[in-house]
């Protein structure tokens, strides 16, 4: 049966990682805190709607039109004379309709009275193959299955912009662990054993409505919490021009630093002296047997052709993104100094 301590045994399983999403979130949100957002778009617009319209008709069903039960809503005992459930049918309508009459004649026995009370009245009532309580079980499995894939449905549409994708992993395994506790809850509750002990059992309506809580639950969660990393595509430019203005000036220092560098005689010399050495090194490695023979080797195993056109290739690029450093140095410069106009 669904009842507070298992409500309480759910919550305190999943309560270690919710705490540690919820920090990862909140880590997420302020170093991104100043990222500009993608514009909402129709469909954002349209995906908030339709998350927005099943929070509200989850919960209107869950709260106000949840499915009928006489003995639920009219708080009666199962075990009350028939005359006290016709009253309380008369007192929704002025007479019986056909729907009632048939109601009452099944309700003349206390086990249709239980298998009224814990599966619905639909399944009491439509249910003509149903010889026992698994029957009346596997009767509503189908209804509460539906809801689930319309739920999914509404899932699968609201995660398909990028601002919300992450709630679909965790959105089908809140949705497949709530259909298993479900269906668990169903097919092994023994509703004689627990009206024996003087537990009236209403296991339709009470999984309805946690439910359609869950499911309003978890729009809400979609509707609310966005990727907290996300960057648009503005935010992405202005990355890669803030990287390429870095480029640019460290190229800038380079050559600022060289250029001062060889106008001071102690320092070029310094200079001199140090390539100097790194010659003379790789000389003396160049010259060395051991390592003319590895070269060789090694030379031997490749394709030279094919090594030649690659660095042609990667020669031709460095070139051709020197000459976008250019362009893009131009374009900066001359931002800069028509803002300072």
């Amino acid at each position: 049966m669904i009842n507070s301590q298992l409500i309480q045994l759910l919550i305190f399983i999943s309560l270690p990682f919710l705490i540690d999403k919820g920090r990862e979130y909140m880590r997420k949100r302020e170093l991104n805190h100043n990222n500009s957002k993608r514009q909402r778009t129709i469909f954002d617009l349209l995906i908030i709607y339709l998350l927005a319209f099943t929070i509200l008709i989850q919960i209107y069903y869950a709260i106000w039109s949840p499915p009928p039960n006489i003995f639920k809503s009219g708080n009666i005992s199962p075990s009350a004379s028939p005359s006290i459930i016709r009253t309380f049918l008369l007192t929704k309508n002025s007479q019986l309709t056909p729907t009632d009459n048939l109601l009452l004649e099944k309700l003349s026995s206390l086990e249709n009275r239980l298998i009224y009370a814990a599966y619905g009245q639909e399944a009491l009532l439509e249910c003509n193959y149903c010889k026992s309580v698994t029957d009346y079980s596997m009767f509503i499995v189908p209804n509460m299955v539906w809801s689930y894939v319309m739920m999914l449905t509404v899932l699968g549409i609201s995660t398909m912009t990028k601002r919300k994708s992450h709630w679909r992993i965790y959105g089908v395994i809140f949705l497949i662990g709530c259909g298993f506790t479900e269906l668990y809850t169903l097919l092994t509750t023994d509703i004689r054993k627990n009206a024996a002990q003087g537990v009236i059992e209403f296991l339709y309506n009470n999984t309805d409505y946690y439910r359609r809580m869950a499911f309003a639950g978890l729009s809400l969660a979609v509707l609310l919490f966005n990727k907290a990393d996300e960057r648009s595509d503005m935010e992405m430019i202005q990355e890669i021009k803030r990287n390429q203005e870095i480029i640019i000036h460290c190229i800038k220092a380079t050559d600022l630093q060289r250029g001062a560098v060889l106008r001071d005689n102690n320092l070029r010399k310094i200079f001199e002296d140090f390539y100097k050495k790194r010659e003379t090194e790789e000389n003396v490695v160049v010259m060395d047997q051991g390592y003319k023979a590895a070269r060789n080797k090694t030379l031997g195993k490749m394709n030279m052709v094919k090594l030649l056109k690659d660095a042609e290739v990667y020669v031709n690029s460095i070139t051709r993104m020197k000459e976008v450093d250019n362009e893009l140095v131009d374009g900066i410069q001359s931002s800069a100094t028509a803002g300072n106009e």
